[in-house]
């Protein structure tokens, strides 16, 4: 078996393996998805939360000045009953009257609180719910992918013993080569020489679509120890059974 075969047979094991970690991948990049909803409503819900309670100890605040307000204005009344001065009657009664305003201010501010915390509370309870939902598709997606996972378990670990195997007997320079284009391409290290015309003896290469000059293709069909690379993408080519037994004869 030439070099060549012998990495078209890896490169078919590791199109394989592929085709099952895909099923895998697609589940998991779904899930993330799911899972990156889900950490942005957490995210949101946590912030909303955080306002809430600010609002709500503003308001408490606001609740505590205006009952403070109202007390000195009582210790004010209770003075006044005893006084005897028409002056200091009247410098206590302006005094009630602007504690009177600033508590009206007081007051305003905290129903301005108080409707800030009805409002954030509605849209807090909005986005818990909306939290809730997206956890139980994260859970979904999860048992897909553990599903699927359990599913080519054993497929894969048949195919991943047969792939070692397969690459056993390649020299270490051509494995690093291989691993190096199946890193580089995705995947797709090999290209196989396409026919185009025989007669005009024109080949290309499947994967980048380049000319390939017909000593290549040569070298393609008949080297047994070095791999045949495309002189443009770099990949490593390979002809097909069917092709090699229509240019060499047996």
């Amino acid at each position: 078996m030439s070099v060549q075969e012998k990495l078209q047979e890896l490169y078919l094991l590791d199109q394989q393996i592929r085709g099952l970690r895909s099923r895998v991948d697609a589940a998991s990049r779904r899930q993330n998805a799911q899972r990156g909803k889900l950490d942005q409503l957490q995210r949101q819900e946590a912030e909303l939360h955080e306002q809430l309670l600010t609002a709500k100890a503003s308001a408490a605040n606001l609740t505590t000045d205006a009952a403070a307000v109202e007390e000195r204005i009582e210790k004010i009344r209770q003075v006044m009953t005893n006084v005897r001065s028409n002056k200091e009657y009247s410098a206590l009664l302006v005094e009630v009257n602007t504690l009177k305003l600033h508590k009206t201010k007081i007051e305003d501010q905290e129903l301005e609180h108080l409707s800030r915390v009805e409002d954030l509370q509605a849209r807090t309870d909005e986005v818990a719910g909306k939290t809730a939902e997206q956890s139980k598709l994260v859970e979904l997606a999860q048992k897909e992918v553990d599903s699927a996972s359990a599913e080519i378990a054993d497929q894969l670990g048949d195919l991943e013993k047969q792939r070692d195997e397969a690459a056993e007997p390649l020299e270490p320079d051509v494995l690093t080569l291989y691993r190096r284009l199946f890193d580089d391409y995705d995947g797709e290290a090999l290209g196989e020489v396409e026919e185009q015309d025989r007669r005009r003896m024109e080949y290309t290469c499947g994967a980048c679509f380049m000319s390939l000059p017909i000593q290549v293709v040569n070298a393609a069909l008949t080297s047994k120890d070095k791999p045949v690379t495309c002189a443009n993408c770099g990949r490593i080519l390979y002809v097909s059974s069917q092709l090699k037994e229509a240019l060499v004869p047996k």
